[in-house]
Parts: C-alpha cells; sequence; structure tokens
C-alpha cells in the first residue's frame, strides 16, 4: 500500500504543531537553576497550574506518542522485508536520523562545556548538572547516546529511541506476521497501566512505534476513524479537562493515558479540515519542513531563554510567571525559525546534513 497525496499532506501539517507541543512541554516548569540559588516561584495559584498543565501536560502531551505513531507507519509503509530491503532502510535512517542526532548532542555537549568554563555565563550553567570538565569516558558516552538517562540534549531521547525501534524492527515485522493484535493489545495494556520494565525504548516508544506499524502493515487506513471524529474530539475535550483538574490523584495517569488516545484520534480527525484551508495548509505544509530544525535547537535555547528572562525579571507573582510561559516557547520558536531560513540561504547543504535531509 502506497500513501495517497492527501493523506500525506493530512500528515505533514501535523509535523509543526505537533513540535510546538513539544516546546511546551520543555516550557513547564516555573523555576530556574542558577550557581547560586533557584529563582521563579514555588508554589504557584490554582489557574497558573491549570493553564500549564491543560497545555504542557494535556494537549502537547499527544505529541511524542503522535510521532511515534507515524514514524512506525512510514516505516512499514509498503514494506516487504527482506535482508536487502531492511539494510536500505536502516542506511536511509543513517542520514535521517543518526548523523543529526551526533551533531546536535556533540554541539550542545560543547556549547555547555564553554558556557561553564566562561567567567560570563558559568552562573547560567553550573548549577545542579555536572561539570563536564569532570566526565569521565563513560560521561561522555552517556550523554551523548543516553544510556541510563537523557541524551545532554535531552530531547533528542525521542530519536535515540526511534533508532532503536529500527534496529528490532524485523522482530517487529515478525510480530506483525504471527500475532499481530495479540502484540498490539499487550504492549498497549503495559504503557496504558505504566508497566514497562526497560528504560530504552520507553513504553509509548514500543507502543505507538508498533501501532503505526499496524496500520501500515494491514493497510488500514490511518484516517480510518474520521467517521467518528466529531464524537472523538467532543470525548477528548472532556476527557482533557478531566485530566487536567485531577493532576495528583492516583487514578489521573489511566485518564491521562485515555486522553492521549482520544487526543491522537482528534488531532488526525482536524487535519481534514486543516488541508481544506488553503492559507492554512501552505503556512503548515512550508513550516513542516523546518520542524526538525526547531526540535534540535528549541534546546538548549528555550533554558537560555527562560534563565535570561528570570534573572532579568524575577518573576514572583503569577501573571509574569504565567506571561512569561506562554511568551518564551513563541519566541524561540519564532528565533529558531529565523535561524533556519538564515542557514538556508548561506549554507542549505550543511542544513540538509544537520537536519537529516529535511
Amino acid at each position: 500500500m502506497q500513501i495517497d497525496k492527501v493523506s500525506s499532506e493530512r500528515l505533514s501539517v501535523l509535523r509543526f504543531p505537533l513540535i510546538i507541543g513539544v516546546v511546551f512541554i520543555h516550557a513547564y516548569g516555573t523555576e530556574v537553576g542558577f550557581s547560586n540559588g533557584v529563582v521563579g516561584v514555588t508554589n504557584t495559584g490554582y489557574w497558573v497550574d491549570f493553564c500549564r498543565d491543560l497545555i504542557s501536560q494535556g494537549i502537547a502531551r499527544v505529541a511524542v506518542p503522535l510521532f511515534f505513531l507515524m514514524s512506525g507507519y512510514f516505516f512499514f509503509l509498503g514494506f516487504s522485508f527482506s535482508v536487502n530491503n531492511y539494510k536500505t532502510k536502516v542506511k536511509s535512517r543513517l542520514s535521517t536520523l543518526l548523523i543529526p542526532f551526533l551533531f546536535w548532542n556533540i554541539l550542545t555537549l560543547c556549547l555547555i562545556a564553554l558556557a561553564q568554563y566562561l567567567p560570563a555565563t558559568q552562573s547560567f550553567f553550573s548549577g545542579k548538572n555536572a561539570q563536564i570538565s569532570t566526565f569521565g569516558i563513560y560521561d561522555y558516552f552517556n550523554a551523548l547516546f543516553g544510556i541510563d538517562r537523557s541524551p545532554i540534549s535531552y530531547q533528542f531521547w525521542f530519536i535515540r529511541d526511534l533508532m532503536v525501534m529500527i534496529l528490532i524492527a524485523p522482530a517487529i515485522y515478525l510480530f506483525l506476521n504471527k500475532a499481530s493484535k495479540v502484540v498490539l493489545f499487550t504492549i498497549f495494556t503495559l504503557w496504558f497501566l505504566n508497566v514497562w520494565p526497560i528504560y530504552i525504548p520507553s513504553a509509548a516508544a514500543f507502543a505507538f512505534f508498533y501501532a503505526g506499524a499496524y496500520f501500515a502493515h494491514s493497510n488500514t487506513n490511518i484516517f480510518a476513524l474520521d467517521r467518528l471524529g466529531p464524537l472523538i474530539l467532543l470525548l477528548y475535550l472532556v476527557t482533557l479537562l478531566i485530566d487536567t483538574s485531577t493532576k495528583g490523584y492516583v487514578f489521573n495517569e489511566y485518564i491521562h493515558h485515555a486522553g492521549i488516545l482520544l487526543g491522537i484520534g482528534s488531532a488526525l480527525f482536524v487535519t481534514n479540515a486543516v488541508v481544506k484551508t488553503a492559507y492554512l495548509k501552505k503556512a503548515l505544509m512550508w513550516a513542516s519542513g523546518c520542524s526538525f530544525f526547531v526540535f534540535a535547537v528549541h534546546e538548549p535555547l528555550l533554558t537560555v531563554m527562560r534563565k535570561i528572562s528570570y534573572k532579568m525579571l524575577q518573576p514572583n507573582n503569577d501573571l509574569l510567571v504565567l506571561s512569561l510561559y506562554l511568551i518564551i516557547p513563541f519566541f524561540v520558536i519564532a528565533l529558531s525559525m529565523l535561524a533556519y531560513m538564515a542557514i538556508k540561504s548561506i549554507a542549505p547543504k550543511f542544513l540538509s546534513v544537520i537536519s537529516g535531509g529535511r
């Protein structure tokens, strides 16, 4: 099965909004650490917490599972397993995943090491994190690849887990042929109940990548639930509000996971209206091209901007904390997009390499 043009466009217009979600997940905190202490507000008011939870811990949490779903879907779309076909797939991922993964983590490592060394920036990067100058061989390896922690450019845990899923794709292909529904039910049960015995790949990576692979392998339209779209969207909005209102309760994790499933269905459904709106479709199709670059540079840029803002403004009230929470991510995204356009005009081949050919 090959994906048709409309379905391809519907998935493409999702990429940039999902990246916005990732940025907001990482902007959730209300405090920032410096070498001489912490700046910010520890106990924020109800409505500040509600807004942050609604966006960062609610809507935005759909992003990563949906990215894994799309990755599994595209990897297995029209894929007939053979050693040569698998080698071809893996080789293509060396340029799209491994090279950017190494580049951005090495760059982040070097930038943080430099910032920790320079007197003017030491206070911004010498808080709770270990000094890179004290790293041993394993520490460097761990910082780059994230063996028992996230990589130093921590958002790249997603790419790390995705590469692992691709390495075990032959086993997934076997599951899809022998016991596809049993495995699908089992891994989603484990994910839903938060029962997962290993660190890499994460439960979300395995469950949603496998689900995408299942859709592709079984020739199931990834938009098959469109006919129930309005109902799914309504249920999602209700579940989202319940999820946001029950943070801290033991049962919340199950509501949260139900919300993610409904959120994925809602996001896929909404793309139908988006691609029918010419100007919105055009804007999001263009923005999808710089999605990976924004994903790659938003950290440590987001951390830097938050630290500078908190250092200058010393936020000590809910209004200022909420304002910074809403404004800084969009500023970081805009700055990242400007950098993308600048590099594209100056060194397009270099940009292509560090963005995985996207």
